[in-house]
């Protein structure tokens, strides 16, 4: 068999990663009549996917944004700052920043922003696509996603990404202290500024949600096998063959949805994509009987508190410290009273502490495309903080390229290729 740039239904379709991206990819491909074999070395949704802040929001913002790098030594020396770099991750990543430092251009950031809100301005309509009539459903909320601010200046400086959603046409509400009484009475009456994105969704419990889908995925016959990927090689006729710790798989396509695991994937396909983890935190609290009814990003202190089904999550922290460095909860930990202070009736007594990996590349932006090594590939990773929010219409994308079905022309898709 030769290869064949357009994927047909009928063929065989291994996946490489059950997070959010690799089940919905295998829902929507499932649908489509493909064969479908996913394999994760421990089962969906429980990686980046389990401990996310559950939001599905459109953004416009990409991390890189003129004036950034002038502010990082000030959030690296703030011992509750939203930014920790180990010096080791640095020089082994430093492509990779020199790489982040140049997306940070007006241009660059202005190019990536339209990139950005293209695909996850129909990011909502996307999850709802893929799950209506299905249990999932019951796990979005429409509620939107707020945003608060405890001073004047926090709302100042943070006018460039209001900036960035205005210039894509998104929908913003901002928000009086008294709006955000109104909005949110069991917050702290600390907060004189909101805005709130109403086209967003929420969540419950991300991982249950992911595991639906992929319950949803396996009624359409996909298969899910729980090994661990050894290596990857491309055949003289291009198909790729898949060694695992259990057999070997030749199926006609592979789809690399492995998040911030992907990159040795993807260099045995042909690229070399420039992608670090990057480390993100939660602790779990109790649910007092008074909560929010939709997460709340304190943006002073870039933290988040979501009321999902199994308690409240607080999430923060960007970490670059690589792939298998043990976590440290140091920063975690201090903000914790800062948590108190958001929700005062919440409960002091941490009840879990997690740790996961974002597969981030420099300009926010996914790997989105056809392996340069061979049709029969595909890359579907590196979505930085927005994996849950651009998974859907990541799949939905991925599959109208591949069988060069007919995609939308407001998809630039060439913004997201794996050589770039």
């Amino acid at each position: 068999m030769t290869d064949d740039p357009t994927a047909r239904p009928g063929e065989s379709l291994l996946i490489l990663g059950a997070g959010a991206v690799g089940c919905t990819s295998a829902l929507a491909f499932a649908r489509r009549g493909f064969k479908v074999t996913v394999i994760d070395r421990t089962g969906p949704g429980s990686g980046a996917s389990y401990g996310n802040a559950g939001g599905i929001v459109p953004s416009a913002s990409p991390l890189a944004q003129p004036g950034l790098p002038w502010q990082v030594p000030g959030m690296l020396v703030d011992p509750t700052g939203p930014l920790s770099i180990h010096p080791a991750e640095l020089i082994k990543s430093l492509p990779w920043f020199l790489r982040f430092v140049m997306e940070c251009s007006a241009s660059r950031a202005e190019a990536n922003s339209k990139a950005l809100y293209a695909l996850s301005g129909s990011a909502a309509p996307a999850w709802k696509d893929l799950i209506r009539g299905t249990p999932a459903e019951t796990l979005l909320r429409d509620v939107g996603w707020l945003k608060v601010y405890s001073s004047e200046d926090g709302f100042k400086n943070h006018a460039p990404e209001r900036d960035f959603l205005r210039r894509r046409g998104a929908p913003v509400e901002i928000l009086s202290q008294d709006e955000v009484r109104q909005l949110e009475p069991n917050l702290a009456p600390i907060f004189v500024r909101g805005m709130l994105q109403p086209d967003g969704l929420f969540a419950v419990n991300p991982q249950r949600l992911v595991e639906a889908v992929a319950t949803e995925a396996m009624a359409q016959g996909a298969k899910f096998l729980r090994e661990t990927i050894e290596d990857l090689t491309v055949d003289p006729d291009g198909r790729i063959t898949v060694k695992t710790n259990v057999t070997q798989h030749k199926p006609d396509r592979v789809m690399i949805c492995a998040g911030a695991f992907s990159k040795r994937f993807a260099q045995a396909l042909g690229a070399a994509p420039l992608l670090v983890a990057e480390r993100g935190y939660h602790a779990m609290f109790d649910r007092p009987e008074k909560c929010t009814t939709r997460p709340a990003f304190w943006v002073e202190n870039s933290m988040v508190l979501c009321p999902m089904e199994q308690g409240v999550r607080l999430t923060t922290q960007s970490e670059f410290n690589g792939l298998t460095a043990e976590p440290s909860y140091r920063r975690l930990n201090r903000l914790i009273p800062k948590a108190m202070e958001m929700m005062p009736q919440l409960n002091s007594t941490v009840r879990d502490r997690w740790m996961g990996h974002r597969p981030a590349t420099p300009d926010s932006l996914p790997v989105l495309g056809v392996a340069p090594a061979t049709p029969r590939g595909f890359f579907n990773f590196g979505h930085n903080h927005l994996g849950l929010t651009l998974s859907a219409i990541s799949a939905q994308v991925a599959v109208d390229l591949w069988t060069q079905a007919g995609l939308s022309e407001n998809i630039p898709i060439s913004a997201y290729r794996p050589l770039r």
